[in-house]
């Protein structure tokens, strides 16, 4: 995967169908992002961490938390966020993880997700998390 997403754009304005396009192209398209549970799976043992710890400290209910974690259910971009507040990743762990599974990296600029930056940089609790953003009258981390 060498071409910009630029090159790519040029390239298919270019082509005279998408099936020559796609043939030509193929090796530089993500054909699919990560599956979240071996991305999650690969973080436990590279930072050490107990899979029952991270959920006990991510908020999310611990029967979804564990289908996500096998793969049985694909969690939301917030659930995604609240993992990455469970691991105690920093923000660039925290995007990176975002990315790899396909998810908007947080935004600086956005006021929720400014917070959410916030947060995962000072290395706060989820509910130390949702309290500011209640305070801000954002969206809650659920």
């Amino acid at each position: 995967m060498d071409k910009t997403t630029k090159e790519l754009l040029e390239l298919m304005k270019n082509s005279g169908s998408y099936d020559d396009y796609i043939k030509a192209n193929r090796n530089d398209i993500s054909q699919s992002f990560a599956k979240i549970d071996r991305t999650l799976s690969s973080m436990l043992v590279i930072k050490g961490l107990k899979k029952a710890d991270v959920i006990m400290k991510s908020g999310i209910e611990t029967h979804y938390a564990y289908q996500i974690f096998s793969g049985r259910k694909t969690p939301s971009r917030d659930k995604v966020i609240m993992l990455c507040f469970g691991m105690n990743l920093s923000v660039d762990e925290s995007q990176q993880l975002l990315k790899i599974t396909g998810y908007p990296q947080l935004y600086g600029k956005n006021e929720r997700d400014n917070a959410i930056l916030f947060g995962l940089t000072k290395r706060i609790s989820v509910i130390d998390m949702n309290n500011i953003l209640f305070d801000l009258s954002l969206e809650l981390l659920v």
